[in-house]
């Protein structure tokens, strides 16, 4: 089994493009902060063995709309945007170098378009005034500004991906839709307002970007949060030529691989850290077991959560362990070493 690893961000939301700005015109951060480490992380990823790196992209759409073109909140419509915007400034550039750094590496990138976090409800930034996280449930929902949103933003950034074919992995239309999507039987009196998107207008969205990514010939894929999910929401009928779930201890028992092997199911995140016990591992909650165990499964590939060390201490119990104890599990798996 191949073993990748979600990277998933330096700055969630604003990794590639100009960073988003203060009211006092200081910038949150240095824009694309991964820069300046990237080859190092790669070289690393590359030595443990990593086939590939997982990316998100867009995130909640924080960069994506701002000033006059950021959401706004209607007393009828709710949250909802007038011009569908363009790519931050850069934002291009920015991919372009990110491919080019992982074709010298020998790393493949698995980029994810967008977080279901875009749909939840807007959220004001206190002291950038000009900033709106979330709050664009309407990209996915309207007809015409989902095609407006996947012609100005997926479709460059396949072009840009062209140029590296064989740096893609595959391409992810979002990462687990079902967080920001009701169910069908969900009466409209009782919808979760971090659930604005329904089931048909979120199948829509995906099939129409799976078909962009499959028409420029690479692998398309969504990061559901559950196996079951494949066959609730019919993975193979959207158009997915990459079939992926995340497993954090739900169900108890993990299906095994039972896909048509041309079209593999791939697990796209678990925890690297013990947090939920794995049932049918009992004590055995390391890395290693985990990994060994979907291996058992059949399944062709795991994404490890994370490399993101910060979050070993935003979470209780935390999701991440990249310590170099844990890294070294890691290796052992996938080298033998």
């Amino acid at each position: 089994m191949k073993v990748g690893i979600n990277y998933a961000w330096k700055n969630y939301a604003w990794d590639f493009g100009s960073a988003p700005k203060k009211n006092s015109g200081s910038l949150w951060g240095a824009p694309a902060a991964w820069r300046e480490r990237i080859d190092h992380e790669l070289a690393e990823f590359a030595a443990l063995g990593f086939c590939a790196v997982r990316w998100f992209l867009l995130g909640d759409g924080t960069t994506y709309g701002i000033d006059d073109k950021k959401p706004v909140l209607d007393a009828q419509k709710g949250w909802t945007m007038g011009e569908v915007p363009s790519l931050p400034s850069g934002f291009i550039a920015d991919f372009s170098f990110l491919l080019e750094r992982c074709a010298i590496a020998g790393i493949q990138l698995l980029p994810s378009l967008v977080d279901f976090h875009l749909a939840f409800p807007g959220v004001a930034v206190p002291g950038s005034d000009g900033i709106v996280k979330s709050g664009r449930h309407e990209l996915l929902c309207d007809p015409e500004k989902r095609e407006t949103f996947l012609q100005t933003t997926l479709v460059p950034l396949l072009q840009c991906s062209a140029d590296f074919p064989d740096v893609i992995y595959a391409w992810e239309v979002i990462n687990e839709p079902e967080w920001c999507t009701s169910a069908p039987e969900q009466p409209l009196s009782a919808l979760d307002p971090c659930k604005p998107v329904r089931r048909d207008e979120m199948r829509a969205f995906i099939t129409r970007g799976a078909s962009l990514i499959n028409e420029a010939g690479f692998l398309s894929t969504v990061g559901f949060a559950y196996h079951a999910s494949l066959r609730q929401w019919d993975s193979p009928g959207m158009g997915l030529t990459l079939h992926q779930f995340h497993y954090y201890a739900e169900p108890g028992h993990i299906p095994v691989h039972d896909f048509d092997p041309r079209w593999p199911v791939i697990v796209g995140e678990i925890a690297t850290a013990p947090h939920r016990p794995w049932p049918e591992l009992g004590a055995r909650q390391d890395v290693e077991s985990r990994l060994r165990l979907l291996a058992e499964k059949g399944y062709p590939a795991t994404f490890l959560w994370s490399a993101n060390r910060e979050e070993e201490h935003c979470a209780n119990p935390p999701a991440v362990d990249y310590s170099p104890e844990n890294r070294a599990r890691m290796r052992h798996f996938i080298r033998g070493v």
